[in-house]
Parts: structure tokens; C-alpha cells; sequence
């Protein structure tokens, strides 16, 4: 079974927030392109897991795990008495191949090296495991989830590190039959103990190139008319509330400026003060833990996810939002 959610990385956050408040850059657009990709693919790979049947495992998907000084992210470890195997997702489509240990797209060498990626997500496994005198196994697997990706390599022994979308049902489904005891969960424990946060990810943005004001949930307009509970889409008709585009704009927000401390004044500016400061006010208090050092008061949203927490505070707004799409 699954032991947490996966949901989408900072980066890929980070970069879809940026797009919607101003124009991307090439390599911003290239940036976006890549995680977007990777995010697809590790959503495919869960669907299939799912398909197949997954009752017989445990797995952890998309975490970071410190080892001594390091931190390793792994896109999914699947867990049961025999040990942990690592799964690391690739969305490549096209033709690639492997020559002298190196990965070639279309006669050009990529950046990074699957195979390589594997080896050392599954040495720092084996570092936590002797560190602890534990004895059980580790081996990892290079999962391929696009049917448009062909390889070509002389090396024989690669073939058994791998596993490509034909086959992929049939590998999930081996893991039927397993059994998860004792010892499969002091493993999950083992690792449960070391997962972080994204060390990695930094957020850096002039907040001169993004648009300010509040923009339609449904096409992304910031031509909105405000009535009195509510702001109405220009270009659509959509109708969505003040609390609405207060939360989405406190999670863009965050995810433009994380890790920084965000005070009232400045998320006033942000938003182009479309809405009074008591409206606001109230909207921080309910929905943002505060953090009061001396005169300085900030906030931070209490969710992570817009999207899944607006689903659910729907079922208790007062006003109710409207889309047209």
C-alpha cells in the first residue's frame, strides 16, 4: 500500500505559479517543460501500481532522505521482508542509447545518467542499512513509463537494471505474494525516521516581473470586476469568491517567496489591494499561523495544497464559487 501521497514538487509549484503571473523565459519555459514531464510520469507509474495491485507492499513515494551529511530523493522505494527496492521514474520519450557507460538522445549526451542516478540513490540505502547492523536487501530498478521510448545499447547487463512501459504491469504484479511483517516495518520505520524537507529547492523571483491583483480560477484572466462576496470574470463569466482568490493568492505567494517571512503590507502590495485590509485581515487570521516578533507580524498558510484544501472549505463557504470551465 501507499504510505504517503505524492504530490507535486516545489519546483514544478514554483514554475506553474510563475507562468500564470508573468512570461516565462526560454530556459524558465524549458525548466517548467522538464519537471512537468517528471511529474506525469510519476503520476502514470502510480496509476499502473494501482492497476496492478499494491496491498502486498509498502511504498514511499517522492520523499528525501538524510543520509549522514547528504540528503538523496527517491521517487519511490517499495518495501516489503525481503528489503527495498528502488524505483527511479523516467518520462523519456524518443530514441536513446548507452555507449562507454554514457546516455545519448539522438546522437547528443543528456546531463544526467540514469544508471549512475540509481546507483547512488541505492548506495546511500545501503549506508542507512549498515549504519544500523540491519540485515536485509537493496537493489534498485530504472523504471521507463513512456511507450515512446527506445534504447539501443551493447551492454547486456543494463537490460536487467530496467524495465520499459510493455513490461512494467508485469513487474508491479511480481511484487504480489510478498509479505509485509516485522520486519517490513521496522524498514519502513527506518526510513520514515530520516525523511526531510527539499533541502534543494530555492526560490528566487523580482517581484517587479510579476502581474499583481487576483486572477480567474478557471482561464486565468486578471480582468475581474469585483460585486460584494465576490470577483467576476471579465473574459469568462466565472465567479468565484473573495476568500477564493485570497487563499490561491497567499499559496502563490508562498511558493514564489518560500521560506520567506510574509507580512501583511507586502501581501497587500501583491495582491494590488483589490480587496479592503480588514477582508484580508480576517482571511490571515482564520487560515495562516502567525508569528508575532515584536512590531513585526507575519503569516504563513496553514495548507500546502490550493487545490485539495479549496475543494474541501467549499463544502463550508458561505459563497460559493462559479467556473465556467
Amino acid at each position: 500500500m501507499f504510505l504517503n501521497t505524492r504530490s507535486k514538487p516545489m519546483d514544478l509549484q514554483f514554475y506553474e505559479t510563475l507562468e500564470k503571473r508573468c512570461e516565462l523565459s526560454k530556459v524558465e519555459s524549458g525548466r517548467l517543460h522538464t519537471y512537468r514531464n517528471g511529474f506525469t510520469g510519476e503520476c502514470l507509474y502510480d496509476q499502473l501500481f494501482d492497476e496492478a495491485g499494491h496491498e502486498d507492499v509498502l511504498i514511499y513515494r517522492d520523499l528525501y532522505l538524510q543520509t549522514e551529511r547528504s540528503v538523496t530523493q527517491y521517487d519511490a522505494l517499495i518495501i516489503n521482508d525481503d528489503g527495498i527496492v528502488v524505483n527511479e521514474i523516467k518520462n523519456y520519450t524518443g530514441e536513446y542509447r548507452i555507449e562507454g557507460g554514457e546516455w545519448f538522445r539522438n546522437d547528443r549526451q543528456i546531463s544526467e545518467n540514469p544508471a549512475a542516478q540509481l546507483s547512488r540513490a541505492t548506495g546511500k540505502l545501503i549506508r542507512i542499512r549498515n549504519s544500523v547492523n540491519a540485515g536485509f536487501n537493496i537493489s534498485g530498478r530504472l523504471i521507463f513509463v513512456s511507450d515512446d521510448f527506445y534504447l539501443q545499447t551493447d551492454d547486456d547487463s543494463i537490460w536487467r537494471k530496467l524495465v520499459v512501459r510493455m513490461d512494467l504491469k508485469r513487474y508491479m504484479r511480481s511484487f504480489r505474494g510478498g509479505h509485509v511483517g516485522n520486519k517490513a516495518q521496522y524498514i519502513a520505520r527506518l526510513i520514515s525516521e530520516r525523511i526531510v524537507e527539499n533541502p534543494y529547492f530555492e526560490a528566487d523571483v523580482d517581484a517587479e516581473r510579476l502581474q499583481k491583483g487576483f486572477y480567474c480560477g478557471a482561464c486565468g484572466s486578471f480582468s475581474l470586476q469585483k460585486s460584494r462576496f465576490h470577483l467576476v470574470c471579465s473574459s469568462c463569466g466565472s465567479k468565484e469568491s473573495n476568500e477564493t482568490h485570497l487563499l490561491r493568492a497567499l499559496a502563490d505567494y508562498q511558493c514564489l517567496f518560500y521560506g520567506k517571512p510574509m507580512p501583511s503590507r507586502s501581501f497587500m502590495e501583491f495582491i494590488g489591494y483589490r480587496l479592503s485590509r480588514r477582508i484580508v485581515q480576517r482571511v490571515l487570521l482564520e487560515h495562516c499561523d502567525v508569528d508575532k516578533k515584536g512590531n513585526q507580524t507575519t503569516y504563513s498558510l496553514k495548507y500546502r495544497n490550493f487545490e485539495e484544501k479549496t475543494v474541501k472549505l467549499q463544502r463550508s463557504y458561505k459563497y460559493k464559487d462559479y467556473l465556467t470551465k
